[in-house]
C-alpha cells in the first residue's frame, strides 16, 4: 500500500536522500525559528528535529529523504507495531499547526506568513518518503546565527514545555543566563491565555518540571528566580545555564566523537582553510571549542572580513569566542576518534585520487593500442574520458558527502596527472560546490 499527502502536483523527481538517523546527529536551527511561537506536541517535534538532523551545514537547499520506519520506531524508543500509522498522525499534525511568521511593512502595517513544516510525504511498506517545507530553509540553511544541540538532549523529554525552555536556554547558554518575561514565555509555549494562570500552576507544571527533566536528562541544567514584579505579580523571570557535565561524559562514545570530528572538517574545509591545517587544528583543539569560535567568526562575517579562512584560524588559535571548552585532548577516546578520523581521510583520499587514475591510464592505454589514426578518432577518445572522469568525480563527491567526508581538493591533485581534469570539474561546479 502506498499513500501519499500534502500537495499532490508535487513530485519526488529530485534525488532522493536514504537517511539514517543517529541520535548524536546535531540539530542546527536559527536564533529566529527558536524564539517563535510553536505549538506542538512532542511526537511532532521528535519527527520534525529528526528531520532538521539530517540537513547539512553545507546544502544548498532541503532535500528529500527515505527514512526506514524501524529506524525512526527505535531512534523514538517506542515499538514498531503501528508505528507507520502514527508517524502519519504526526506529519498531518504537524501541517495541521503551521508556523506563523508575522513580518513588519510600512505605514505600520503587517503581513502574517503561515509557513508549513513538511512539504510532501509518502508512505510505502517499511520506509518514508518525506521532504521539509522549502519556506523553511531560511531558518535551516547558511546560518550565521543559530542554535545547535545533539538530538539525544531532547528524544527522552517527555514534556513539550521542557523541549522549548531547553532551546530557548541553549540559545542563550553561552552567556550563562536568559531573562524572560512570563507573558513572552507563556507564549513562546503556547500556553493557552485560559490555562494556567495561577503562578504556583505554572511554576509546578512548567518550570520545575521542565528543571527536573532537562537536568535528568540533557547536557545542560538551570536554575531560576524571579528577575521583576510588578505590584504583587511576576513580570519575568532570570534563569542561570550550567553545563550539565555529567550527562555530557554519558553520552560521548566512538561513533559521536567521529561525526563531530568530520562535521568540524567539513566546516573548516568549506571556509576554504587548507585541509592539512583543517586537521592541525581538529588534534589540537576539541570539537565544542572549534565550533564557538567558528560560530563567532560567522556572527562577523557580513563585517566584510578580507580574509576569512586566515581570520577564523587566528579566532580558533587565540580563542577569540573566549570558549569555555578547556583545550585539554588528554581523553583518549578523543584522540582514537581523531587518528581514525585523519587515518580514514588519508585512506579514502589515494583510493580516490587513485580509482580516477586509473580510468586516465584505461583511456590512454585504447589510444595507444587501437588503430585509430585521425585527430577526430582521438579526440572523440579524449572526450569520451573526459566524460567518464567527470562522472566519476560526481559519484566521488556524492560518496564524500553522504559520509560526511570532506570533498577532494586541487591540492589534493598537486602531484597527479589528472589536476588538470579535476581542475575542469572544479569549474564545472564551482556554484553547487560548499566551498
Amino acid at each position: 500500500m502506498t499513500v501519499v499527502t500534502q500537495v499532490e502536483q508535487l513530485s519526488f523527481d529530485e534525488d532522493l536522500i536514504e537517511a539514517d538517523l543517529k541520535p548524536y546527529y546535531w540539530v542546527n536551527q536559527s536564533n529566529a525559528l527558536v524564539n517563535t511561537k510553536q505549538n506542538l506536541s512532542i511526537n511532532e517535534r521528535r519527527l520534525l528535529y529528526a528531520l532538521v538532523s539530517l540537513v547539512q551545514p553545507e546544502d544548498k537547499d532541503l532535500k528529500t529523504y527515505v527514512l526506514q520506519t524501524k529506524d525512526l520506531a527505535n531512534l523514538f524508543g517506542i515499538s514498531e507495531s503501528g508505528f507507520y500509522e502514527r508517524i502519519r498522525e504526526t506529519v498531518n499534525g504537524l501541517n495541521s499547526k503551521p508556523l506563523t511568521i508575522t513580518r513588519a511593512k510600512e505605514n505600520n502595517k503587517f503581513v502574517i506568513d503561515d509557513i508549513y513544516w513538511v512539504q510532501r510525504a509518502s508512505y510505502d511498506e517499511g520506509q518514508i518518503t518525506i521532504k521539509l517545507s522549502d519556506d523553511l530553509a531560511q531558518f535551516l540553511i547558511n546560518l550565521k546565527s543559530y542554535t545547535k544541540y545533539q538530538l539525544y538532549n531532547v528524544l527522552k523529554l517527555r514534556s513539550e514545555y521542557s523541549w522549548r525552555i531547553y532551546e530557548l536556554l541553549k540559545e542563550r547558554e553561552r552567556f550563562g543566563k536568559r531573562i524572560m518575561e512570563v507573558k513572552e514565555l507563556r507564549e513562546m509555549l503556547a500556553i493557552p491565555d485560559d490555562k494556567l494562570n495561577l503562578m504556583k500552576n505554572f511554576r509546578a507544571v512548567v518550570l520545575e518540571k521542565a528543571k527536573k527533566e532537562i537536568a535528568e536528562k540533557t547536557d545542560i541544567r538551570f536554575e531560576y528566580e524571579v528577575h521583576k514584579k510588578v505590584g504583587r505579580s511576576i513580570h519575568s523571570f532570570v534563569f542561570y545555564i550550567y553545563k550539565n557535565q555529567n550527562n555530557i561524559n554519558k553520552t560521548i562514545d566512538e561513533e559521536s566523537l567521529d561525526y563531530d570530528i568530520q562535521t568540524i572538517l567539513n566546516l573548516l574545509i568549506t571556509k576554504e582553510i587548507r585541509r592539512e591545517k583543517a586537521v592541525e587544528l581538529v588534534k589540537n583543539y576539541p570539537p565544542k571549542y572549534i565550533e564557538e569560535n567558528l560560530r563567532y567568526v560567522l556572527r562577523m562575517e557580513d563585517k566584510g572580513l578580507a580574509n576569512l579562512a586566515g581570520y577564523i584560524v587566528s579566532a580558533i588559535e587565540n580563542n577569540y569566542a573566549e570558549s569555555t571548552y578547556e583545550k585539554d585532548l588528554d581523553n583518549s577516546l578523543l584522540q582514537l576518534a581523531i587518528g581514525n578520523v585523519d587515518s580514514r581521510l588519508k585512506e579514502r583520499t589515494e583510493q580516490d585520487i587513485k580509482d580516477l587514475e586509473s580510468l586516465y591510464d584505461y583511456f590512454l592505454e585504447v589510444i595507444n593500442k587501437s588503430k585509430v589514426s585521425t585527430k577526430e578518432e582521438i579526440d572523440h577518445i579524449k572526450d569520451e574520458m573526459q566524460t567518464t572522469l567527470f562522472k566519476k568525480m560526481d559519484d566521488i563527491y556524492e560518496y564524500r558527502k553522504g559520509h560526511r567526508l570532506p570533498p577532494l581538493l586541487e591540492d589534493d591533485f598537486e602531484k597527479s596527472k589528472i589536476k588538470g581534469y579535476f581542475k575542469k570539474w572544479l569549474t564545472k561546479h564551482r556554484e553547487e560546490l560548499p566551498y
